[in-house]
């Protein structure tokens, strides 16, 4: 038999061969032009322009599957699950399918499921301008607008005043949105594998910016120390919710849970997929484990590599977003051994526009260190850096990146 992947990665992101060195079975990669020209010794290699909206894609995997029938789909990419859930269902492969991509996926659904087992703001689906008013005539403002498909906070906003709703209103409010009631606290993550609805390994994180400031502010996600108390806590939510969810069968996974002033942990949203935000890599630098190649590995049933015991180090991922002005300088290099990737996505002489996702970046650093108090130091001592070394020039004056804007969050 064989494989077919969908995938949309650059080459350099998603290595499926080598991932799959062991595998006996021919794999056939349907792609975009960002995976780039390969002589990668792949079964077939057919690439699709407009990938996210060209439904070629299914069309051409289903007269594939009638000349050549394979019994896998693997997807990756969180805007692919939908497409390679419908292949399966109408395919009868095995995998995620049509419900529990749809569950993962549509926020509103997921709330609907979720809300049995844990805690959860207040939601409604927004079909009208009048079912926003009538939810802000009942619980109040603030309140949080977003896409109910949505990814990286994208075409998400806060909505604190009776001005700003207007705003809204006069704008049009647009379709395959939903409300909810905003959570005053602190944003964690966790992320790793699960299969059927049994989590396999974990990582958990916290974020030092409250919920959409990445959008503005700089942003440092430091993973936790497994059996820490707030560690064994979030797993046990996230457990809550993944089995309160249809089975995905294997995948990887992403959760945001919300942590109260009342110690209260609120639900905000999870994704059948891997983290992006370098977030998966600082998990890699900490466990030694690619999410992403485990979870290939265990869809086609190779042997998986998953941490045995507790890391002996911790990591994190150190944010910039981008923000209105024109880089003036920017270091290519960072002269610290405990940087284990540093990733500069901005040139000099770039000009910037502001942040439109969470992973819309100047540049982004993953850090190790001993414990928190050390990674934590050598936080400061980067951001330190980075203030000398990175500026900005705005319309008229020139600005250096404040070491302030994360150090006064923790």
């Amino acid at each position: 038999m064989a494989v077919l992947i969908l995938n949309q990665r650059r080459r350099a992101f998603a290595p499926y061969l080598s991932w799959l060195e062991d595998l006996d079975e021919e794999v056939y990669l349907y792609t975009s032009p960002a995976y780039g020209e390969t002589t990668e010794p792949y079964a077939l290699v057919q690439v699709f322009d407009n990938w996210v909206t060209n439904d070629r894609v299914e069309i051409d995997a289903l007269r594939l599957y009638e000349d050549h029938p394979y019994r896998l789909i693997i997807a990756l990419d969180e805007s692919d699950l939908i497409r390679a859930a419908r292949l399966r269902d109408r395919l009868h492969l095995p995998g995620q399918r049509l419900d529990s991509a749809t569950a993962y996926r549509d926020k509103a659904v997921m709330k609907s499921l979720v809300r049995q087992s844990v805690l959860c703001p207040a939601f409604r689906r927004l079909d009208s301008p009048l079912h926003l008013y009538d939810f802000v005539l009942e619980h109040g403002l603030p309140v949080v607008v977003k896409p109910v498909d949505g990814m990286g906070s994208m075409n998400t906003e806060i909505i604190w005043t009776p001005e700003q709703l207007n705003e809204v209103w006069e704008r049009g409010l647009g379709s395959g949105l939903m409300v909810e009631a905003y959570v005053e606290g602190e944003m964690y993550e966790i992320d790793g594998l699960m299969m059927g609805q049994e989590i396999r390994f974990a990582s958990a994180g916290k974020y030092s910016c409250k919920p959409l400031e990445i959008l503005q502010q700089d942003c440092f996600v430091e993973l936790l120390s497994p059996g820490c108390a707030v560690y064994e806590r979030l797993v046990h939510e996230v457990q809550q919710v993944i089995e309160a969810l249809p089975s995905p069968g294997v995948s990887t996974f992403h959760c945001e849970m919300f942590h109260t002033p009342e110690d209260e942990w609120v639900f905000c949203e999870i994704a059948s997929r891997t983290a992006g935000g370098r977030i998966s890599e600082s998990v890699s630098a900490m466990y030694g484990v690619n999410l992403n190649r485990e979870w290939v590995r265990a869809q086609c049933g190779l042997q998986l590599k998953l941490p045995a015991s507790s890391p002996p180090q911790v990591a994190g991922v150190y944010l910039m977003p981008k923000r209105p002005g024109t880089v003036k300088t920017i270091p290519q290099t960072l002269p610290f051994e405990w940087v284990k990737e540093y990733v500069p996505r901005v040139r000099e002489g770039e000009q910037l526009d502001a942040a439109h996702s969470s992973v819309d970046a100047v540049m982004t650093v993953i850090i190790v260190g001993g414990d928190s108090v050390s990674l934590q130091a050598r936080l400061s001592q980067l951001l330190q850096y980075l203030e000398r070394e990175v500026q900005i020039l705005p319309a008229l004056k020139e600005v250096a990146w404040s070491e302030a804007s994360v150090i006064g969050r923790k």
